[in-house]
C-alpha cells in the first residue's frame, strides 16, 4: 500500500512555487506569392499566346491558379497591365454575387472569388463513438444493468439512479484532502454492500463544483489499485440516465454489509522517485494558467478539461489528438494539484492503451522540500 498511499497524499494547500517555466509561442508568418503565371513571363513582342490573352483564353480555366481569375485574366491585368474588359461575361453572370469581392489590382478594379467560410462543427452535438475495448471501461446509459451494484459518488445529490448505493468520493478522503488507508476504504465499500467480487458501476460529479465524471474515474482509480477487477464508469450522468426512460430516485438503497477483501495493486500510481527518474512522459492536468506559473519540469500541458465533453469522455478519435503530441510506446505520469481532476486523463489514457499512472502536484513539492532540506524519504507512506 506504500506506493498507492503516497503518490496521492496530498492536499489544495498553498505552496511556495519554486520554478518558472517560459512559454514558447508559435508564430507563423504568412507571405504572399506571385498571381500570375510563370509559364507566361519573358514574352517580348507580340505572340499568339499573348494575344489569346488579351482576349481571354476559353480553355484556362481548367489551369486556374487563383481563385477567381483565370489564367488568362491574371495574365491581361498583372503582365500587359490591360482591363478585363473584353472578356465573355457569360461565365462571370452566372456568379453568385454573394461569393464574390471587389479588389484592386495593379490599379485595376477586379472582381474575385471570396473565400468560402469554414463551417465550424458543433462536438457537442456530435454522437460520440465507443469501441469495445471503451464499453469494457464506460457502462452505456442505454445497457441493462444485470446484476451490477450503481454507486454513486455524488457528495450532494438530490436525484440518484435508483436502487444504487451512496458513498460520497469526499468519504474517501481525510478532511476532503488525504487519501484514507486501506483498512478505512475497504470498510467503507463493504458497509455499503459492495465486495470486490461484485460487478459496479460508478456515476456521479462533484455536485457544488462541476467538473465533470472526474470524481467518478477518481473512484474507480482507488478501486482498481484496491484490485477490484469487475468495476466501470457510467458513460453519462443521472439526468442521460432519466433522459434514457429510466428510474430515478430521491434516495439510495442500503444493502446487507460485506467484506470488502483488497487485492492492492499499485501499477496505476506513481511515486516521486519515478517522476524524477527521466523515464516517463509527464503531463500536467491542471488549467494552463496554473501549468504556466509553474510544474513539474518537463511536463506536457494537457487540462483535464480537454478529455470530456457535455461531462462525459471524449471518444477515442478526438483523445486520439488530445494526446497526439505523446509517445505511446512509453509511461506517462499524470497529476493535478490532489490527482482528483488529473484521475479523467489518467482513465482516457488507459482507455486508450496508454501505460498510465496517477500522481499529485502537492507530493512532488513536499518530496522536492525534503529533499531540499536534507530529510529525503521523509515523504513516508503514512503521510
Amino acid at each position: 500500500m506504500k506506493t498507492f498511499r503516497s503518490c496521492l497524499g496530498s492536499c489544495l494547500v498553498g505552496m511556495g512555487i519554486l520554478t518558472l517555466l517560459a512559454l514558447m509561442m508559435l508564430v507563423n508568418a504568412a507571405s504572399a506569392g506571385e498571381a500570375y503565371c510563370d509559364a507566361c513571363r519573358g514574352d517580348s513582342g507580340w505572340s499568339g499566346a499573348a494575344k489569346l490573352d488579351e482576349i481571354g483564353n476559353t480553355n484556362a480555366a481548367s489551369t486556374t491558379v487563383m481563385p477567381g481569375l483565370s489564367t488568362a485574366q491574371k495574365n491581361r491585368v498583372g503582365i500587359w497591365k490591360q482591363p478585363l474588359t473584353g472578356f465573355s461575361n457569360a461565365d462571370s453572370s452566372k456568379e453568385n454575387n454573394s461569393m464574390q469581392e471587389i479588389v484592386p489590382v495593379n490599379n485595376t478594379t477586379v472582381t474575385v472569388a471570396k473565400k468560402a467560410a469554414t463551417r465550424k462543427i458543433d462536438e457537442a452535438s456530435m454522437p460520440i463513438v465507443r469501441s469495445e475495448k471503451a464499453i469494457g471501461m464506460l457502462a452505456p446509459v442505454d445497457e441493462p444493468t444485470g446484476s451490477a451494484i450503481l454507486l454513486d459518488i455524488s457528495e450532494e445529490a438530490k436525484e440518484h439512479i435508483a436502487g444504487s448505493v451512496a458513498i460520497p468520493y469526499t468519504n474517501f478522503l481525510v478532511n476532503g484532502t488525504y487519501l484514507r488507508s486501506e483498512e478505512e476504504m475497504t470498510e467503507l465499500l463493504g458497509d455499503a454492500g459492495i465486495s470486490r467480487e461484485d460487478p459496479v458501476i460508478i456515476y456521479g460529479e462533484c455536485m457544488p463544483c462541476g467538473g465533470g465524471p472526474s470524481p467518478a474515474t477518481f473512484v474507480y482509480w482507488i478501486m482498481k489499485s484496491l484490485g477490484h477487477e469487475n468495476v466501470r464508469v457510467l458513460d453519462g450522468t443521472v439526468k442521460d440516465w432519466a433522459s434514457a426512460g429510466k428510474p430515478t430516485s430521491a434516495e439510495t438503497a442500503i444493502l446487507p454489509a460485506k467484506v470488502y477483501t483488497a487485492q492492492v495493486n499499485g501499477e496505476f500510481s506513481a511515486d516521486y522517485n519515478l517522476v524524477k527518474s527521466g523515464t516517463v512522459q509527464i503531463v500536467d492536468a491542471r488549467a494552463k494558467e496554473d501549468f504556466g506559473a509553474g510544474s513539474i519540469p518537463g511536463a506536457i500541458s494537457i487540462p483535464n478539461e480537454n478529455v470530456v465533453i457535455n461531462s462525459r469522455i471524449r471518444d477515442e478519435a478526438k483523445l486520439d489528438r488530445v494526446f497526439a503530441i505523446l509517445d505511446k510506446d512509453q509511461p506517462v505520469v499524470v497529476y493535478t494539484n490532489t490527482g482528483l481532476k488529473a484521475s479523467v486523463v489518467w482513465f482516457a489514457l488507459n482507455l486508450l492503451g496508454y501505460d498510465a499512472k496517477l500522481y499529485s502536484y502537492v507530493n512532488y513539492w513536499e518530496n522536492e522540500a525534503a529533499s531540499a532540506s536534507g530529510t529525503a524519504g521523509a515523504i513516508s507512506s503514512t503521510d
